[in-house]
């Protein structure tokens, strides 16, 4: 699992490439916990670079649903490939972040939120 990150008018842009199993688990909290130190309300999670996703997967990805919304910052979730969607969903992890399906989804919803 690769991590990347990139800051963006609307939030922080982070980029994933590669599975998002129980053995990325190391990658994804080293990476993850820099992310969060960043001061971006939206955080965007790009799904395009993932090849699979498990359970425990996104069990990794919890304990920072959990700090996200602590913090009173929303992470949103774009680009899942249809399984993975479908794991999301199923999982109830759908409950926990926001997912559309494109970056220009995302954008538009930040800036319906920041009118609101």
């Amino acid at each position: 699992m690769e991590i990347y990150t990139q800051m963006t008018n609307a939030g922080l842009l982070v980029s994933m490439k590669g599975a998002l199993d129980g053995l990325s688990e190391e990658k994804i909290k080293n990476q993850l916990k820099v992310v969060l130190q960043q001061n971006r309300k939206f955080l965007f999670l790009d799904f395009a670079g993932v090849t699979d996703v498990t359970p425990a997967g996104l069990r990794n990805l919890l304990p920072y649903v959990q700090q996200v919304q602590q913090q009173k910052k929303e992470l949103i979730l774009y680009n899942l490939k249809d399984n993975i969607h479908g794991l999301v969903k199923s999982s109830g992890f759908d409950s926990l972040v926001k997912v559309v399906d494109s970056l220009d989804t995302a954008i538009k919803y930040v800036r319906a939120k920041n009118l609101t």
